[in-house]
């Protein structure tokens, strides 16, 4: 069984699933991941309200962000206050809701003398499957030290590494030819379109997200909203059979998302995928 994420479809949407065994029995196991006080050791957020099914729950994050904010690292402090609803709730095999515009399944069953847990994100849209996988990757490695399936630092992986390899294995797709020498990509984020608009049509912003030394290129940007965030395409015109433009621009998207998601300037090596757009082009 490995640790890594696997990028999946179910019912026609990309989803993202990860799989663990526990020595624990079914109910210590069911404590960590639908306990309040026990998902804020792991999960992204204090997951707050009843555990009931159509129960609504809030994502509190304040106290993440505020930790993150005393280690000096990077963090957006005007994020989105994260809403959803419980959809099963089946102790102590299945806890399922909403999260946003995604879906969370965690399912238990029994083991031998342990415990397997599978975890499943359906997504909003395949362009976050690297971002949230990396995520993910990171969150459930502290569920293992909460589980004492590791201790605190053993093992742990570079976060930088992890995110690298989410990119490789599913990242998001790539832009797709207009027809006349242009390439278009979409992209998807939680943030609200006045956002991206902010981020993506004041050349000012560009810089932040590593866009700078492009704003004269022939950038044209379509941003709508969606019930949970922001729809947004970039079609860059005049590319020909210069891929490694295509790859450059593909790259700064991938900068953008983390950029719109977490305040934070993540630089991203666009050489991964110039022979892709070799290809495409």
């Amino acid at each position: 069984m490995t640790r890594d994420g696997t990028l999946v479809t179910i019912d026609g949407r990309p989803a993202l699933r990860f799989e663990r065994r526990y020595r624990h029995p079914i109910e210590r196991v069911w404590h960590a991941i639908s306990d309040a006080e026990e998902m804020g050791r792991w999960f992204p957020s204090r997951v707050e309200g009843e555990r009931a099914v159509g129960a609504e729950l809030t994502f509190d994050d304040d106290a993440r962000r505020a930790a993150a904010q005393a280690d000096g690292e990077p963090t957006r402090a005007d994020g989105p206050v994260f809403r959803g609803t419980v959809v099963v709730h089946d102790p102590p095999h299945v806890f399922s809701f909403t999260w946003g515009g995604e879906l969370i399944r965690l399912e238990l069953a029994p083991d031998g003398d342990g415990t397997h847990l599978t975890f499943t994100q359906v997504l909003s849209h395949q362009s976050v499957a690297a971002r949230n996988g990396a995520g993910w990757h990171g969150c459930l490695g502290e569920l293992d030290v909460l589980l004492g399936a590791s201790l605190a630092g053993e093992g742990a992986d570079d976060r930088r590494a992890v995110y690298d390899d989410y990119l490789d294995r599913m990242g998001p797709a790539l832009g797709a030819p207009t027809g006349n020498g242009g390439l278009t990509w979409e992209r998807s984020t939680h943030v609200g379109p006045e956002q991206v608009r902010v981020a993506t049509g004041d050349l000012g912003e560009w810089s932040a997200w590593g866009a700078g030394e492009h704003a004269g290129d022939p950038a044209r940007w379509d941003v709508e909203a969606t019930d949970h965030g922001s729809l947004y395409r970039l079609t860059v015109d005049a590319v020909g059979d210069d891929a490694e433009l295509a790859a450059t621009w593909h790259a700064l998207l991938a900068q953008l998302d983390m950029y719109l998601a977490a305040g934070q300037l993540v630089p991203v090596d666009h050489k991964r995928w110039i022979a892709a757009y070799e290809v495409v082009l």
